[in-house]
């Protein structure tokens, strides 16, 4: 089944111990990257724009074809598809909410938590999966040069973009 650029809920499921039902294709290139954890700049070099195109048919089609792929191309295949979403995984609506919530100081927490009520159970489950993989990729940060911050300047534009394409405002990308 396709991919990319469907619904995040209609994606197909892996149930995940902890955490619940999470989009296959996520929990596969996670589980295959976290392998391939100690990969000097793991996200930030980019992998063949042929590869990556011919990965993604095969996936496409049904394939399960990570295990031959070198992990620079796994790791843009992973930030392309949160790219291609339809909506992005955090919903426009509250992304406004959840910046402000970080200049709360002692009561940045209580105020995420109340905003992630007004997100779906799926989607919240995925999101805890995927930071949970990115403090794995970080405490690596030694051996592959990705900290949280510079995973957080490369994932910010994939997981915040705007259905229209249009590039992110230099504040929002501050924030």
């Amino acid at each position: 089944g396709k991919i990319f650029g469907i619904c995040f809920h209609a994606l197909p499921q892996s149930l995940v111990p902890e955490y619940g039902y999470i989009p296959s294709f996520l929990v596969d290139t996670c589980e295959y990257l976290e392998e391939h954890v100690h990969t000097e700049g793991l996200f930030r070099k980019s992998g063949s724009l042929v590869r990556l195109r011919a990965l993604k048919s095969k996936l496409d089609q049904g394939e399960n074809c990570l295990s031959a792929a070198l992990p620079c191309d796994v790791a843009g295949l992973l930030k392309q598809f949160f790219r291609e979403l339809p909506e992005p995984i955090l919903p426009p609506y509250l992304q406004e909410g959840l910046f402000k919530a970080q200049q709360l100081g002692n009561k940045k927490k209580t105020a995420t938590m109340l905003l992630l009520c007004l997100m779906a159970d799926r989607t919240i489950e995925a999101l805890r999966y995927f930071f949970n993989f990115l403090r794995t990729v970080s405490l690596r940060s030694v051996e592959n040069r990705m900290d949280s911050s510079n995973l957080a300047v490369i994932f910010a534009p994939n997981l915040l973009h705007s259905s229209e394409n249009e590039k992110m405002s230099a504040s929002t990308e501050k924030k």
